[in-house]
């Protein structure tokens, strides 16, 4: 799977798995307020409703929002995005394995992601279809040419004010008057109506739907269905699109009544409309009809109005609205929270003091990591362990092998080494600032890998390993045996693959031993590097947010992040007067 793929299945699946309890929590909120706005006016409901939808929508909006900016901000933008990318040109006796096997490991975000997609295509599908047999069923209608008719029109939609004509159409196979459009507003009138029904119970259909055009009710109901076709997997969506509906209808009814004066005659021309059981074609589903909504609730309802609400019941929506905001920035919170410690305890450490064992318990619970080993770097006594022998892949933690093993040849870190497009391809798919052809030292590149993570400059490195990428591949089987690293396996240098794993325990091996060598331990805490390229300089930053950060006593450091590894980082950090080494793996969000 290509990165840019990886990262959208990644925030997709991500924003689709919290928007499943955000949006029952949105029903149940909407649900309370719903039974406590019972007596109302309808157009407090229905303001509740709408609000409620709206943040079915901006909620997942900002959770992907903030898992996008989360996932192009961390340590992915130098990992390259979340996912497997092949590495051609470099080991080329290991690839066939990874070419030919099916990939087992396919994330649960990918395969949600794409069942989401197909669903969407599908209900857009359903709606374009609908919009094209409305628009269809109007070319067919023949214009309403009666000037009686189109006098009593025009009275009632100067009484709504309505800023522009509606025009009246006549059609065949329709039972109920049909409002289409919201721009150039058509009400499609049934001939059978026309000559079957009273005037008067006429009258009062269109005053209903000319109600509906003054509140641009079909340019709703289309955004509804558009929201319904994004979010087609969660009931609450369409309970509370449902319920929209069944208040519009009653606005309407409210605002036809007053128009024709008597509420009896509208409900008699509803109860007209009962009583005809012709099947309505699907696509009218887009459109406003008089007949819409629960027509018996309708009915009583007009037969016995409700008392008029007081003033103060009046005042509902700008509650409603209000209550509406305070869910909407609970939402953000949460969501936002995807790339803060959701513990909500800050771990920035007071000015000039060193973080105490709480606050690397903390920052281990903040992280929600599924793999934590935390030791003494000295004695080797574990401090806190979780799932740590478990093998699950590490991604760009693997540069501390690759750093490790060029230094083991005592390189001339002044060498200069340039950019290759073989350097390119193997890591295709992936964030990198040096384009093919620059040039620097050896020692430049050994930085860029360690602090920032960029790949391109780890695989530029393995490729001019003294003899070559077979020479760097069995100098780092050597390695990982000498280490004792018996649950790890590496097969190429970045940490692309997912099939580089190794499991906690084994990550503190290589932590401690990455240690004794001074240029990683200064170059994985160096806190920014500038290049100078053809272009211009180039300016890096580490990508593990607390190098740097006042406090903090951090002797090494390393991150990693792909769609199967999740969020990783270790670090070698000295905590009152102790020295450390701390492994998280499959972590939640940036542990830092």
């Amino acid at each position: 799977m290509s990165g840019q793929l990886s990262g959208f299945a990644w925030v997709v699946g991500e924003t689709l798995l919290a928007f499943l309890w955000k949006g029952l929590c949105i029903q149940a909120a909407a649900a309370c307020l719903m039974w406590v706005f019972r007596a109302t006016d309808a157009r407090a409901r229905y303001a509740v409703l709408c609000a409620a939808l709206f943040l079915c929508v901006a909620v997942p909006a900002m959770d992907a929002a903030a898992s996008l900016n989360a996932w192009r901000t961390s340590d992915v933008l130098a990992d390259g995005p979340p996912g497997e990318v092949a590495m051609p040109g470099l080991m080329p006796d290991l690839m066939p394995d990874l070419i030919s096997a099916p990939d087992p490991d396919v994330p649960w975000q990918a395969w949600l992601a794409t069942a989401w997609l197909i669903g969407v295509v599908l209900m857009t599908l359903r709606l374009l279809l609908g919009l094209a047999w409305l628009r269809r069923t109007v070319h067919a209608s023949q214009p309403w040419t009666d000037t009686a008719w189109i006098a009593r029109v025009a009275v009632m939609s100067r009484r709504l004010r309505l800023p522009r004509g509606v025009a009246l159409r006549l059609t065949y196979g329709l039972s109920s008057p049909v409002t289409a459009g919201w721009w150039r507003p058509v009400v499609l009138v049934p001939a059978s109506l026309v000559t079957g029904m009273p005037a008067n119970l006429l009258e009062a259909l269109l005053a209903h739907e000319l109600a509906h055009v003054q509140r641009l009710d079909y340019l709703v109901n289309l955004l509804q269905r558009v929201i319904e076709a994004l979010l087609f997997f969660h009931p609450s969506v369409w309970w509370l699109s449902r319920r929209i509906r069944e208040e519009r209808e009653h606005i309407a009814d409210d605002l036809a009544a007053a128009i024709v004066g008597e509420p009896r005659t509208l409900a008699l021309a509803l109860d007209g409309l009962s009583r005809l059981a012709q099947p309505e074609p699907a696509g009218l589903g887009l459109a406003q009809r008089a007949r819409d909504g629960e027509l018996l609730h309708r009915i009583r309802r007009l037969m016995r109005p409700a008392p008029a609400p007081s003033r103060s019941v009046l005042a509902v929506p700008v509650l409603a609205v209000g209550l509406a905001l305070a869910i909407a920035s609970l939402g953000a919170w949460t969501g936002l929270g995807a790339t803060d410690a959701p513990l909500g305890r800050k771990l920035d450490t007071v000015a000039g003091a060193a973080p105490a064992l709480s606050d690397i318990e903390a920052l281990v619970n903040a992280s929600g990591a599924a793999h934590v080993l935390v030791a003494d770097s000295t004695s080797g006594a574990q401090l806190i362990g979780r799932a740590e022998h478990k093998t699950v892949p590490i991604a760009s933690l693997t540069k501390l092998m690759t750093a490790m093993v060029v230094l083991d040849t005592a390189p001339d870190l002044a060498r200069r080494i340039r950019i290759v497009a073989q350097d390119a391809a193997a890591t295709r798919g992936s964030v990198s600032q040096l384009p093919v052809g620059a040039s620097m030292t050896l020692g430049t590149l050994l930085r860029l890998a360690l602090m920032s993570s960029d790949n391109r400059a780890a695989h530029a490195l393995a490729r001019s390993y003294p003899g070559g990428a077979l020479a760097f591949e069995r100098a780092l089987r050597s390695k990982m045996a000498a280490l004792g690293l018996d649950h790890t396996t590496l097969k190429e240098p970045t940490g692309l693959s997912a099939a580089n794993r190794s499991t906690a325990a084994d990550v503190g091996r290589i932590v401690n031993a990455a240690a004794r060598y001074p240029e990683i331990a200064h170059d994985s805490t160096q806190l920014t590097e500038t290049v100078n390229l053809k272009g211009g300089p180039v300016h890096y930053r580490n990508t593990n947010p607390l190098v740097g950060r006042q406090g903090w006593d951090i002797q090494l450091s390393k991150t990693g992040m792909s769609a199967l590894a999740g969020r990783c980082l270790v670090m070698r950090v000295r905590v009152q007067g102790r020295e450390l080494t701390l492994v998280l793996l499959n972590a939640r969000q940036q542990p830092a």
